[in-house]
């Protein structure tokens, strides 16, 4: 192989690992967009459920079917904020460059 070539295969290898970079920049983006969406999607659906069961007229002790909704509402809570927070730029970061390489 000639120096030449050797250095035209060393332009194309550095140009696939630039659109290589890229493509992982614009997926993780996506991913973290996404999982933040989907946890203020959670956090609304939590925060109206519960606010629904409180509504209830009568007692929420006594009515089996508003203690599970008030207690799936607390977990689509709690789940939404987990996701909301692990999505945030910084959080996701710090995550990644601690994550084990398989």
């Amino acid at each position: 192989m000639t120096e030449a070539e050797i250095e035209n295969e060393l332009q194309s290898l550095k140009a696939q690992l630039a659109a290589l970079q890229e493509e992982h920049a614009k997926t993780r983006f996506g991913w973290l967009w996404w999982m933040r969406n989907t946890g203020f999607l959670l956090l609304v659906l939590g925060i109206s459920v519960f606010f629904g069961v409180l509504q209830v007229h009568g007692k929420i002790e006594s009515n089996p079917v508003a203690m599970t909704l008030g207690l799936i509402a607390i977990f689509m809570f709690l789940f939404g904020v987990w996701l909301a927070a692990w999505s945030l730029r910084p959080l996701a970061e710090r995550i990644m460059k601690t994550a084990p390489r398989w």
